[in-house]
């Protein structure tokens, strides 16, 4: 499978991983950008007979392969090592905050996924 173009895949989203909570309460958080990634804002709007729905959904697509994340401390960081996405992180795109409900890695032919969408609402 080809890797989808960089020109296609022009985004920048930040993945907010909430990884526990400290003794007063507060999440702790861990902040990760990661650029060259495509984003489709319109993935959950619907044509339907009363109109057109949405249920407020994008979706996003990383290609593994080539990609570019990175933490606060300007660490480049590897999927399965260094980071993974699960349902429950928090997704921000163009300023907006959105809860991450499904997580899809495509795999071929290797254990090891060559794409990651991920579906937010």
């Amino acid at each position: 499978m080809r890797v989808l173009p960089r020109r296609f895949r022009p985004h920048t989203i930040l993945l907010v991983k909430i990884l526990q909570e400290d003794e007063q309460g507060n999440a702790v958080t861990k902040e990760i950008t990661i650029s060259h990634v495509k984003v489709d804002p319109s993935w959950g709007i619907q044509q339907s007979k009363r109109g057109i729905t949405s249920d407020d959904k994008l979706i996003a697509y990383i290609e593994l392969r080539d990609y570019t994340a990175y933490d606060n401390e300007v660490k480049c960081l590897l999927y399965g090592e260094d980071f993974s996405s699960q349902t429950g992180d928090q997704l921000v795109f163009h300023d907006q905050t959105y809860l991450i409900t499904k997580v899809n890695e495509i795999l071929l032919d290797d254990d090891r996924p060559i794409r990651l969408e991920l579906i937010a609402k």
